[in-house]
């Protein structure tokens, strides 16, 4: 009788010991959550979302810290542009006070997001904007001796000194598809060049914590992605709570 008893109590412990490390896990997850939804200075009604990998909760927060944390933040608002934030941190400290060894983001905008940023990609008046191959391409008019003729910008996308570049890299006018290097030697349309060849830039040092860096803006599928990056950072520090500054 007495080993059915052990079994029976031993059942139990263990019972208590995962519902233990479930409760302990969401308040934890809800934590840091919450402490990086204040550094990013999200909206309030928008949730953040934690998730805490790796082993048993309980064993990690004794050995001081967690080996993997997710946080997901929709519709987070990046200078003239919204999409979904990702942000994968390794080796977190159980106090949010210390550095955590490695911050990964990535923050995805779809083709139709990224309408409202048309007049900071081209500096004229846009229809519309998609993502074909590996370029952005921002639609829309020009005038060329009182004609209107269609005109599609297509921009190659890049991380440039913390900013957001976009790089013209072919033009259709009318029905003519023309490279970059086509269009400044095209005898009717070379006079246009200067003006629709001019890199574009947007800053959005000043939406992110002053940690994070802009490592990489490309195309992926139908999205515009940007990866970030942070090392050694506080996720409850400074230096994760204050935006960064634009030239």
């Amino acid at each position: 009788m007495w080993p059915w008893v052990l079994l029976v109590v031993g059942a139990l412990l263990v019972g208590a010991g995962i519902a233990l490390d479930v409760l302990v896990r969401d308040l934890a997850e809800k934590t840091i959550a919450r402490e990086v939804g204040s550094a990013l200075e999200v909206p309030a009604g928008t949730e953040v979302r934690a998730s805490i990998g790796g082993g048993p909760f309980i064993v990690q927060a004794l050995s001081g810290g967690f080996e993997r944390v997710d946080v997901g933040v929709p519709g987070y608002v990046l200078g003239p542009l919204t999409g979904d934030l990702e942000i994968v941190a390794h080796d977190v400290p159980f106090d949010l006070a210390a550095p955590t060894r490695e911050l990964t983001g990535r923050y995805a905008v779809s083709q139709e997001a990224l309408s409202v940023a048309a007049p900071e990609l081209t500096g004229a008046r846009i229809d519309g904007v998609s993502i074909e191959g590996g370029e952005v391409v921002a639609s829309g008019e020009i005038s060329v001796f009182g004609a209107s003729l269609g005109l599609g910008l297509g921009l190659t996308p890049s991380a440039v000194e913390g900013d957001l570049a976009f790089d013209p890299t072919s033009i259709r006018i009318g029905e003519e598809t023309l490279t970059a290097e086509q269009l400044r030697g095209n005898p009717f349309f070379g006079g246009f060049a200067d003006a629709l060849l001019q890199q574009r830039r947007i800053c959005v040092a000043d939406s992110l914590p002053a940690a994070l860096t802009l490592d990489a803006l490309a195309v992926e599928g139908t999205s515009l992605v940007a990866t970030l990056g942070a090392a050694d950072t506080a996720i409850g520090g400074d230096g994760f709570r204050q935006r960064g500054a634009c030239a």
